[in-house]
């Protein structure tokens, strides 16, 4: 593997509602220890398990720009990430983005086969194994969409 892997989840909270998420998982220990430092200092940090059941994540700076019906970019006010993969966004993750927020996290290399990424194939059970081993940092974005001229 040697870009970034986007993938698509959709997080169920402990009262069952559905929140849309991206996770970002870089290539190599080097490029996540410099992508972990500029997503804290956008406000991102590790929850506990309470709070990731709870939906009790921080709100950053970032934003995730969706264009088409895809993932086009994370911005952290300080980095552009841009996505390569083509990520469309069904219905249900559409759905789950009920605030205009995303939750992004970011996982240490490793943490998921690339191949699981796309199309919500991010099982939550990932993530939450991430969070009770303290390796997952998170946050809200806010969600901006363009809209391709006529």
């Amino acid at each position: 593997m040697n870009r970034t892997s986007w993938g698509l989840a959709t997080v169920v909270l402990r009262d069952g509602e559905r929140r849309s998420a991206i996770t970002v998982q870089p290539p190599d220990a080097v490029r996540y220890a410099d992508l972990a430092v500029r997503l804290k200092a956008a406000g991102m940090r590790r929850p506990t398990r309470r709070e990731w059941d709870g939906g009790l994540w921080p709100m950053t700076h970032c934003t995730v720009t969706v264009e088409a019906d895809r993932i086009t970019q994370l911005d952290t006010g300080r980095l552009k990430l841009a996505c390569t993969s083509s990520l469309a966004l069904s219905p249900g993750w559409h759905a789950a983005a009920v605030h205009g927020h995303v939750l992004v996290s970011l996982v240490e290399p490793g943490t998921w086969a690339q191949s699981h990424a796309a199309d919500e194939g991010i099982e939550d059970a990932v993530l939450v194994a991430a969070v009770d081993a303290g390796r997952l940092l998170c946050g809200l974005a806010d969600i901006r969409t363009v809209t391709a001229p006529r």
